[in-house]
């Protein structure tokens, strides 16, 4: 078994091998974020007194009936790299399709991450923030003005919204609890996100208003939330609720500003379905697939775990697997012309990368039938509690 782990939020290499840990240790007291090759970790460390000493953060579920998806399907298209950082990481992408442009938390510069901007084809960068804290997960507004992160610069981690020029910073959050992984509503006016429960003893989704970020409300039980391109819907991350407690993908219906319909739509065996985005035209998710070195071959546990990304065809259920495997990929996110950004190391260091999302491209997959619940292929899908 892995020892217990403060559980890293922002999924570098380093950080996919603590995803395939099992409980989350909370200390009762404050501790320093921790940090693994200069990597940010959002910490679920509380500085609430009421909070549980030494709890354990669990995650739960399994659907042990499901069906394994019965071809898969391998990319046959070229790679761009847009990062070439050779000092630190690049990592947590956002994508400002509009005007190709790319938002990113790096540690290139110093051993705290920092909010970069870059156009995807260009070299130069503009430093967005530079606390001596950790600043990542940024994630663009839908005008395109602002940008929304999560920084540890208060003592835990909260959200925080910044112009694009740098102007305008303000705190959105600033709970004892861990309130990380923004996601803007369409509309701009509202954010989802991440939030350490030291009462459910789970990770929680909330969505609070953006000019009047004290009103916020519950939505669900999960993590990384990420809103639909017509707001009808949010993707997220949630534990399973037997067996292996794995992490899988669900989606959730907005009703009137109400959850409704949680949906499981990605999950395997033998590894953790993390981060979905939606694709522009809302009708796929792509996420990274962690598998659980525990049930691979290797036993050298300072290797990072594999990692691929898939998309899911929400309407017909088809599951098509996007790289090889010949590198830990992960943090995707979509962009308008037919690509999907993330981060990998199959340079030597973690950087930027993107590749194309065009169906022809892909080998023929059988799809899965409606009925069934369809697993993916070793490669997909939840985090094992010990």
């Amino acid at each position: 078994m892995y020892p217990r782990t403060l559980i890293p939020l922002s999924l570098t290499l380093s950080t996919l091998a603590a995803l395939i840990g099992c409980t989350i240790n909370m200390p009762a007291s404050p501790a320093p974020v921790a940090h693994t090759n200069h990597a940010a970790q959002p910490s679920t460390t509380t500085t609430d007194a009421e909070s549980d000493a030494g709890r354990d953060l669990t995650f739960f579920g399994e659907d042990p009936d499901s069906e394994r998806v019965p071809f898969e399907a391998r990319l046959v298209t070229n790679l761009t790299q847009h990062s070439f950082t050779t000092d630190g990481l690049d990592f947590d992408p956002d994508v400002l399709a509009s005007e190709d442009l790319i938002a990113f938390a790096s540690t290139r510069n110093a051993t705290h991450a920092d909010i970069y901007l870059k156009r995807a084809d260009g070299f130069t960068l503009t430093q967005l923030t530079g606390d001596p804290a950790d600043d990542i997960q940024p994630r663009f507004s839908p005008d395109g003005n602002r940008i929304a992160f999560a920084s540890n610069r208060t003592g835990n981690w909260d959200i925080w919204v910044v112009h694009r020029d740098g102007t305008g910073l303000t705190q959105l959050t600033s709970d004892n609890a861990d309130e990380v992984a923004p996601t803007w509503s369409p509309d701009g006016k509202q954010i989802a996100y991440t939030v350490s429960s030291g009462r459910s003893q789970q990770w929680e989704i909330w969505v609070l208003n953006v000019d009047q970020p004290g009103m916020r409300q519950f939505l669900a039980y999960g993590m990384f939330p990420a809103w639909a391109p017509d707001g009808s819907r949010i993707a997220y991350q949630r534990a399973r609720q037997r067996g292996s407690g794995f992490f899988s993908v669900w989606t959730l219906d907005l009703v009137n500003g109400e959850a409704r319909y949680p949906t499981e739509v990605a999950q395997s065996d033998n590894a953790a379905c993390v981060a979905p985005r939606w694709s522009p035209d809302g009708r796929m998710l792509v996420y990274a697939a962690v598998r659980d070195r525990e049930r691979s071959d290797t036993t050298d546990r300072s290797t990072p775990p594999a990692a691929d990304l898939w998309v899911v065809d929400l309407e017909t259920g088809l599951r098509m697997k996007l790289t090889d495997g010949a590198a830990a990929d992960f943090n995707p996110v979509w962009a308008n012309a037919g690509r999907v950004f993330f981060v990998s190391a199959r340079a030597g260091t973690e950087n930027i990368w993107s590749l194309s999302t065009t169906m022809s491209k892909y080998e023929q997959v059988e799809p899965v039938a409606a009925h069934v619940p369809a697993r993916l292929a070793e490669t997909a899908s939840d985090i094992r509690q010990e």
